[in-house]
């Protein structure tokens, strides 16, 4: 552009015009440009959140309905695949659209299992099992137990974090990479993760009180800058809502947070949300109006976000010992949870808190997570029997 800026120069000088030409047609061209990139990212960004939330609005207890509960109840689930890992198995994670889903072990292995393939897998011949195996992909590269796991909501990326103190990403689109294709180390153990819809962020926390956020393509990281507004201890737990306007935390100090989405400032807590005992498990309802916990006291809990109200009490599990957590099913009318007793799934209607028959769940061990798919009547049950059950409900 120089070069072409001196020719016009000597150019204006052959014709006698009265000024030489300035260079302001090009900056023209190059602040158009630049907007037009910008442009192009917010819309795409835009595009993502639409996505992330074009899957209806769940429970709402404002209004009531006529229709009768239809969701099966968690009875009527039976197991379509049992997978095995060479200790116990702690936790398991799906993807947004409920077509993979993954789950890792003590053993430090990570595995991934296509849901269809499960699902059909009984009704298949010895021959057809064997050409579409539901475990797509094994994966090693952490030294020590896996903590978390997430799958990136856009790209073919699976994230974990284990005990190691690292957080690894898989893409699981490579058949013989068995090996982390990135990795973030960190100073304690990792407890939980949790993207942004639009997948450039990266919510994480570790055996420490405070919860970094991480921006995903330069790893960029992010701590609210008023430590009084910390939790006290270990954050066990994190999630977002559904348009990415806030993220709710909780805490073995017996707390849960929320924070705002953009600032990354807490806007609210409450304190010894289980009667002191440790919060283990949040999650937000999909209209973003409700938060979802469990904690040691053996009580699960509907939370109001905007008054910090307790609406709902899910009673009739035993969970003590372990940090078990509790999920909303895929139309968010039912809700599950690990019963640590009889090694079973407690199941309640979510806008009643009614009880319904627990379903024992065949597992030889406590059962340390049950995860709802986010799409269709299926979960997965991790135990300490070293085995993760997908469960299904067929229907008649």
């Amino acid at each position: 552009s120089q070069g072409h800026h001196i020719i016009a120069i000597i150019v204006s000088g052959g014709v006698m015009l009265s000024s030489a030409p300035t260079n302001r047609l090009s900056q023209l061209v190059s602040y158009g440009l630049k907007y037009e990139e910008l442009n192009e990212e917010t819309t795409t960004h835009s595009k993502k959140l639409e996505k992330a939330a074009n899957l209806g609005h769940g429970l709402d207890l404002e209004y009531d309905t006529d229709d009768m509960n239809s969701s099966p109840t968690v009875i009527q689930y039976e197991t379509a695949y049992v997978t095995s890992h060479k200790a116990p198995t702690r936790v398991a994670c799906f993807t947004a659209d409920g077509k993979l889903c993954a789950t890792g072990s003590v053993d430090a292995s990570l595995k991934i299992m296509d849901v269809e393939r499960m699902i059909t897998k009984s009704q298949q011949t010895q021959k057809q099992e064997q050409e579409t195996h539901p475990v797509i992909r094994t994966l090693y590269d952490h030294l020590d137990s896996i903590t978390a796991l997430t799958f990136h909501p856009v790209t073919t990326h699976l994230v974990s974090g284990s005990k190691d103190c690292t957080i690894k990403v898989f893409d699981f689109t490579k058949a013989s990479v068995k090996k982390a294709v990135k990795c973030l180390e960190e100073g304690a153990a990792v407890r939980c993760l949790a993207f942004h819809a639009t997948g450039d962020y990266l919510l994480m926390a570790l055996d420490h009180p405070i919860i970094r956020l991480y921006d995903y393509e330069t790893l960029r990281c992010f701590v609210c800058s008023n430590n009084l507004s910390q939790h006290r201890s270990s954050v066990l737990a994190i999630d977002w809502n559904t348009e990415c306007t806030m993220y709710a935390s909780c805490s073995s100090d017996g707390a849960i947070k929320l924070w705002d989405g953009t600032s990354n400032r807490c806007i609210r807590t409450f304190e010894d949300a289980h009667s002191g005992a440790e919060v283990t498990s949040v999650q937000f309802s999909r209209n973003g109006k409700y938060i979802l916990s469990s904690g040691k006291d053996s009580v699960v809990k509907l939370w109001e976000v905007t008054s910090g109200n307790v609406l709902n009490e899910y009673v009739g599990i035993t969970q003590h010992n372990h940090r078990t957590g509790a999920s909303f099913n895929h139309t968010e009318d039912l809700i599950i949870a690990p019963d640590e007793k009889g090694m079973a799934i407690g199941c309640w209607d979510a806008r009643t808190a009614e009880p319904h028959p627990h379903l024992v769940s065949g597992h030889n061990n406590v059962v340390r997570a049950a995860v709802h798919s986010p799409t269709m009547p299926a979960f997965i049950s991790c135990s300490d029997d070293f085995r993760a059950r997908f469960w299904y409900y067929r229907g008649i």
